[in-house]
């Protein structure tokens, strides 16, 4: 897999980081920092802007969940739309099997605030504090505070990746349908 530069950012707070996160972004979650892995997540939402907190839905059958029960933080990072064919690659392999950042050709970049690391490609990474986690239907919600922001510095939500009903989009465009 073809390596993509990572981008350079600046330092953001936690709430400018929660108001900067675009609507329905597919984001891919790292969490580990020794035993490490990436997960392709389409089940995110904010729950709070004061104090900023996030939340992660993921099935239990997921290598990724046993990592996020062991640590006690994680990182979401919102890939750009560029990044689509190793989102899906995240998406699509498991941890136990591969290093999914090796595998995909992406920078692990220590956390500032956190053990667990972040995608450097990405155009946007959130630092989270986890606080708990909850069994809602098929997924287990991870919620995070928000203790640190990194942004591109030509960030613009329209070169973000989302997802929703199993569409991969761009704001105006969709990039590829089931």
């Amino acid at each position: 897999m073809t390596m993509c530069p990572e981008i350079e950012k600046v330092d953001r707070g936690a709430i400018e980081t929660v108001s900067s996160i675009p609507p329905s972004p597919v984001v891919l979650v790292a969490v580990g920092e020794e035993e490490k892995d990436i997960i392709a997540v389409g089940m995110f939402n904010i729950f709070s802007f004061r104090p900023p907190i996030v939340g992660i839905g993921v099935t239990a059958s997921r290598h990724s969940y046993k990592l996020l029960e062991e640590c006690q933080d994680f990182s979401v990072n919102i890939p750009g739309k560029e990044l689509l064919k190793k989102v899906l690659l995240c998406g699509s392999k498991s941890g136990r099997n591969v290093d999914k950042f090796k595998e995909c050709g992406l920078t692990p970049v220590k956390g500032k605030r956190i053990w667990s690391m972040k995608v450097g490609e990405c155009i946007l990474n959130v630092e989270c504090k986890k606080l708990e986690s909850f069994e809602k239907g098929d997924h287990i919600w991870f919620l995070g505070q928000v203790v640190h922001g990194d942004v591109a510095i030509d960030y613009d939500q329209a070169k973000a990746l989302m997802y929703r009903d199993g569409e991969f989009w761009a704001l105006g465009e969709s990039l590829r349908a089931p």
